[in-house]
Formats: structure tokens, C-alpha cells, sequence
């Protein structure tokens, strides 16, 4: 039971530090970004909002939204392996 646990804590600390890595390089076109509005959009039958920064040829908003997306799998993970770790530690006590 402990090997797979710290098995299971390991990949997720891997899959922790892969999803941040994403997160450092991940990057959303303003072409993008407009297309998922627009289609965000019709689905609701409102007008898109289209307005935006961009900072060469990257949305702004678009990629803070997404990097948000991977630090909050990355935080999850993050959270996973220290608890595998602590049940571990627990363990190992009895």
C-alpha cells in the first residue's frame, strides 16, 4: 500500500510540474480568442465582446485565462502529492 501511494504521489508531481511548465509557455492568438468569443456568444444569442489587448499577436486575456486554467490543475495536483505523502508518512507510524 505504501509503494503504490508513493508511486501515485510521485506521477502526480510529475503531472504537477508538467502542468505548470504548460503554464509558463501556453499562449492564445487573438484569432483564437475572438473565434471562442464569437462562438460563446451566439450560443448565449448576445453580441461578443471583442475588445482586447494583445502583445505580439497574443490575446492577453485569452492567455491569462488559460494559464490560470493549467496553475489551478497544477495547484490541485500540487495539493494531491503532499497529501499521498502525509498518508504515507502516516503509515509507516502505525
Amino acid at each position: 500500500m505504501e509503494i503504490f501511494l508513493t508511486v501515485a504521489s510521485i506521477v502526480s508531481g510529475f503531472l504537477s510540474a508538467a502542468s505548470w511548465l504548460k503554464a509558463s509557455v501556453v499562449k492564445i492568438s487573438r484569432e483564437e480568442e475572438v473565434s471562442r468569443r464569437k462562438g460563446e456568444a451566439e450560443k448565449k444569442g448576445v453580441k461578443p465582446n471583442l475588445a482586447g489587448v494583445t502583445l505580439d499577436g497574443w490575446d492577453m486575456s485569452g492567455t491569462f485565462r488559460i494559464q490560470a486554467k493549467w496553475n489551478s490543475i497544477a495547484a490541485i495536483l500540487a495539493a494531491v502529492t503532499i497529501s499521498l505523502q502525509a498518508v504515507v508518512k502516516v503509515l509507516q507510524n502505525i
